[in-house]
């Protein structure tokens, strides 16, 4: 897929490809998300697959942002290395402008292995089938990029509440337990709170009611509108 922006919303409306040189249909563009002033995107964008490469030689997912002023598209991590160092998705701005995202490449995890005198590896999901995604924080230019959440399974789809928290999508996925739950924290990884317990696939496009009472998640089929002020069962 590529990306494409629109003058206007109309389906009449003039259009530009904004991935074109890197995706050309043969990639993968997902998780759009616009700056606070609207003037950048922040998305994750896979580039075609190699030809004849080994799985472990193709590319990966990364972050990548599109200036709407410069009409400019730019990978937030620069080097080659370290953007290659794990899958890479669900990016968001935090309010400061730094960017917050989900990855595998469990930055501090790994490192707190390397302390103890083990070999780096990535932790893999409860059900051991893939290494799972926690939540990373990095500059706007992907300097200080370090891991803030931490989760056997999966920590997804990370948005902006308007208090300046953030809330995120946590698979739970211990034995007699499967669940999708919504969680808050700051921005930093601290005051780790359950905000509630659902089931179901991943949720995304959380909005906030303005007195603060309900909060709205789609998980691009199904929508939800649940009443935090209640606790949860």
């Amino acid at each position: 897929s590529d990306l494409y922006l629109r003058d206007r919303a109309a389906p009449s409306s003039a259009e530009r490809n904004l991935t074109a040189e890197l995706t050309n249909g043969m990639g993968d563009v997902r998780d759009v998300e616009p700056s606070f002033d609207g003037r950048k995107l922040v998305f994750a964008l896979r580039e075609p697959d190699i030809e004849g490469a080994a799985p472990e030689d193709q590319p990966t997912w990364n972050i990548w942002e599109y200036d709407l002023d410069l009409q400019q598209l730019r990978r937030v991590i620069a080097s080659d290395t370290t953007a290659d160092d794990g899958q890479d998705v669900a990016p968001h701005y935090l309010p400061d402008g730094r960017i917050i995202f989900s990855s595998t490449r469990q930055r501090q995890s790994k490192a707190i292995l390397l302390d103890e005198g083990k070999p780096q590896f990535e932790a893999q999901d409860e059900s051991d089938g893939e290494p799972a995604f926690v939540l990373h924080v990095m500059n706007a230019d992907g300097s200080d990029l370090h891991q803030v959440s931490f989760n056997q399974s999966h920590d997804l789809d990370p948005a902006v509440l308007p208090d300046g928290r953030v809330v995120f999508s946590r698979w739970d996925r211990a034995p007699g337990h499967d669940a999708i739950s919504l969680y808050t924290m700051r921005p930093d990884g601290s005051g780790l709170e359950q905000l509630t317990r659902t089931t179901g696939s991943a949720r995304t496009e959380v909005l906030w009611s303005p007195d603060g009472t309900h909060i709205a998640t789609n998980d691009g089929v199904n929508t939800w509108i649940e009443d935090v002020t209640k606790p949860i069962n």
